[in-house]
């Protein structure tokens, strides 16, 4: 890929003409195409990703808005995968999008036949249990976010860790109601997953792949938390604990 394409050339530098080739080569599907799955999409097309899968059932809600890239007073009601795809196809060629609006658990095979990669933007943690579950026993590697006010996290699953068991264990407290969240709370980790994607494709190396990444947007606060460190908080139960503790 000597000659880059215009659409792409500005991603020259920070990458190699093989590493936006492979991008470009690369299928990720996009699990949630709400809050996080928006911007994840949106930046994943822009750095010349070839192909998305993007998985969600749901359509667009007034409440959306607040945070949803793709959530507008054009798009309420219409399926979020199938908005996200045409966005995708509006911004340049050079990536394929396929909108496949059904629960990731009807599309096992499709994800096991094509996914290169996986990125969770699920919002709750049984489904995002499952598919870390699924992903493992698939090896597929998995990117996860998850955020909750001004609080997020990061985390990457590599095939066998079951990761996302431990963030999210069987018989841990479930959520009542949905989560207040911020859109710059989503962007930044969003931004984060997208980041952690590009990496996992072109095998660059990134601390999460043995640490997950607590955010704190509120006080600027970054903490690399050691995957198995004993003790140590993980998935939302971190989450619910910052909120706890820091808005107090």
């Amino acid at each position: 890929m000597d000659n880059w394409s215009h659409f792409l050339v500005r991603n020259r530098g920070p990458l190699s003409a093989r590493e936006q080739l492979r991008l470009q080569e690369s299928v990720v599907a996009v699990v949630g195409c709400g809050g996080l799955g928006g911007f994840v999409c949106e930046e994943l097309v822009r750095l010349g990703v070839g192909e998305l899968l993007l998985i969600d059932p749901d359509r667009f809600e007034e409440s959306n808005c607040n945070r949803q890239l793709y959530a507008s007073l054009q798009t309420l009601g219409r399926a979020k995968a199938e908005v996200a795809a045409e966005r995708a196809e509006q911004v340049h060629s050079l990536c394929r999008a396929t909108a496949v609006v059904a629960d990731f658990r009807q599309q096992t095979g499709l994800l096991r036949d094509r996914a290169d990669l996986v990125v969770d933007c699920l919002d709750n943690s049984p489904a995002r249990r499952e598919l870390g579950r699924f992903c493992s026993s698939a090896k597929i590697p998995l990117v996860h976010g998850a955020v909750k006010g001004w609080y997020g996290q990061v985390a990457v699953q590599l095939p066998g860790s079951g990761l996302l068991e431990r963030f999210y264990p069987p018989g841990g407290r479930s959520r009542q109601e949905p989560p207040s969240v911020l859109a710059c709370t989503v962007a930044t980790v969003a931004s984060l997953q997208a980041a952690e994607a590009v990496k996992l494709l072109l095998a660059r190396h990134s601390p999460l792949r043995t640490s997950w990444l607590s955010v704190d947007l509120l006080r600027l606060d970054f903490l690399l938390v050691p995957a198995g460190e004993p003790g140590s908080l993980s998935g939302q139960a971190a989450c619910d604990q910052q909120t706890q503790q820091r808005d107090q």
